[in-house]
């Protein structure tokens, strides 16, 4: 091999190592309306709760007894609604933030647009339901 491949190849290595770090790497503080550091919203997948899917476009994610965030993704998460199984891809942080991937039972993967603290889901989001009998 000659000296500027061996160059080329090891520009190339590290080029990749930066990449996989940097994806990998938590999100910087920022400062907030009020001019202070503030640190991105997450939930530690230990901490989370409950959650509870919007349709297809996101998901209210509850840590601990009251405080909930929402998640908007970036595209439809088709399948979402009907499943009761979810897979949260981390990475190697176990933080659920807006880099987080929801990995659906099928294999369908959905990608976080936004994820910030909410109110959680509207009380009256079943009013419109009408009881149906079951059958068997």
């Amino acid at each position: 091999m000659s000296r500027k491949t061996v160059w080329i190849a090891a520009g190339l290595i590290l080029a990749i190592g930066v990449l996989a770090y940097l994806s990998y790497h938590q999100a910087p503080a920022v400062r907030d309306a009020a001019g202070t550091f503030a640190t991105a919203p997450s939930v530690n997948r230990a901490d989370m709760r409950y959650w509870l899917a919007d349709g297809e476009r996101g998901l209210w994610i509850q840590r601990g007894d009251s405080e909930w965030f929402y998640a908007r993704f970036s595209a439809a998460c088709h399948g979402l609604i009907s499943t009761s199984s979810l897979v949260f891809d981390t990475g190697s942080s176990s933080n659920i933030d807006r880099t987080t991937l929801i990995v659906l039972p099928e294999g369908g993967r959905c990608k976080m647009q936004t994820f910030a603290p909410s109110a959680g889901p509207p009380k009256n989001r079943n009013d419109d339901v009408v009881p149906q009998p079951q059958t068997q």
